[in-house]
């Protein structure tokens, strides 16, 4: 996107300007930020060509949804076009065209060339989910926003993957009323590494990342002082690994290092991820490895939007009830939506401990997932400390950050 980089310009102004930029090296940060928008590592592989053919036989419908007018676009599948883009032809088989030949037409969206001929591999970044529209600064017309009005992190809670995954899938096929099942806003991203667990979550937002509390862990043996990450504080091992982790499951080392991981017909088990074979056979994987540092120095600078400062935040806040309010949510709330030891500007809102989900009391399909035990697939990416829980990982959930809700 030829846009790209005075975005990135005006992001740091205001990161500047209003104190919000954490990380030291910006040069890291600018690089991290292309990293999220940009950067498949190898995943447009999985979707378009493994994923389609047996044993998955799953082909999403990314040629509907891109194929689909820009100017109805969002309101059929709740994706964010790119603004440097503009409608296709019979020329681009009515793929937008695009400044970026290797945007797709929508934002975190990526095609590439196809080596056998025909459409483009189509493959999906970190952005693809986790950029929406900025709530401070919303699109006049959700079809066509301009760069100002994308938030990197906020989180789209207007995506519609079921739609996207159940596309081409016959009303008839279980795996269809899976999908008809999620949400807007929402996947289940135990879904291609299957955990045999319909639990569908939504897409969490990202900010204030140094104000979350850190957390003594091992990995493998070995000291590790980290966040906590996940619905249920399964990526617990901190930002590079759980990143890793993320782009294993949109793909990357698909064919070398994962399908053989999961598990096969019925009585088959999942096996863990081994990622010292996978760096043996999958350039990508040292690819990604060499970029999740800046990739994560990108994520210690968003910071949560301020709806009180929006053009019209102001009139929806009854100024005498919120000392009230304060007061209601230290009682019954901030036991576990508050750090307790941090100043108001630096508060997330969470201790970002767990709780046994028969605790929590609500849904409990997310925090039954298994990809995180031990001998399962994404075994290299929880700490010890999730193995040794009673349970042997699942059955938990993190007080989840309410910041910038």
């Amino acid at each position: 996107m030829k846009k790209m980089l005075s975005t990135i310009t005006t992001y740091f102004i205001t990161f500047l300007v209003i104190g919000t930029c954490f990380a030291e090296n910006n040069q890291d940060v600018a690089e991290g930020r292309d990293v999220w928008f940009k950067s498949t590592f190898g995943g447009e592989h999985f979707f378009s060509i493994i994923l389609p053919n047996p044993p998955f036989s799953l082909r999403l419908g990314f040629d509907q949804m891109l194929t689909t007018p820009r100017d109805s676009r969002f309101d059929e599948y709740g994706v964010i076009n790119d603004p440097d883009c503009t409608p296709g032809d019979a020329s681009t088989s009515y793929f937008d065209k695009c400044a970026d030949p290797e945007s797709a037409g929508i934002i975190g969206v990526r095609k590439f060339p196809n080596p056998s001929g025909g459409a483009p591999l189509i493959g999906i970044t970190c952005a693809a989910c986790h950029a929406g529209f900025d709530p401070v600064r919303p699109p006049a017309n959700p079809n066509r926003p301009q760069q100002e009005n994308i938030h990197p992190t906020v989180g789209n809670q207007f995506l519609q993957i079921g739609k996207i995954f159940k596309g081409h899938l016959s009303p008839h096929d279980p795996r269809y009323q899976i999908f008809s099942s999620w949400a807007p806003g929402t996947v289940d991203t135990t879904l291609l590494e299957n955990d045999h667990i319909n639990n569908p979550g939504m897409i969490t937002p990202i900010w204030s990342v140094p104000d979350r509390p850190f957390f003594d862990v091992t990995m493998n043996g070995e000291p590790v002082r980290a966040h906590r990450g996940g619905q249920g504080g399964e990526d617990d091992i901190g930002c590079e690994q759980a990143t890793i982790r993320v782009y294993f499951n949109i793909g990357m080392c698909a064919a070398e290092c994962m399908v053989g991981h999961l598990a096969n017909g019925p009585g088959g088990s999942q096996t863990p991820i081994d990622l010292a074979e996978c760096r043996q056979v999958c350039p990508e994987l040292l690819k990604a490895e060499e970029s999740v540092g800046k990739l994560c120095a990108f994520l210690q600078t968003p910071r949560p939007p301020s709806l009180v400062n929006t053009q019209e935040g102001a009139n929806f806040i009854d100024w005498k009830v919120v000392g009230i309010g304060k007061k209601v949510f230290s009682r019954a709330c901030a036991s576990c939506h508050s750090d307790g030891d941090r100043s108001i500007k630096h508060n997330v809102l969470s201790d970002d401990l767990i709780h046994p989900f028969s605790e929590i009391g609500t849904n409990s399909c997310r925090a039954r997932t298994t990809n995180w035990m031990a001998g399962h697939i994404w075994a290299a990416f929880s700490s010890g400390q999730y193995k040794e829980r009673p349970t042997g990982g699942p059955g938990f959930y993190r007080d989840m950050p309410l910041v910038g809700i």
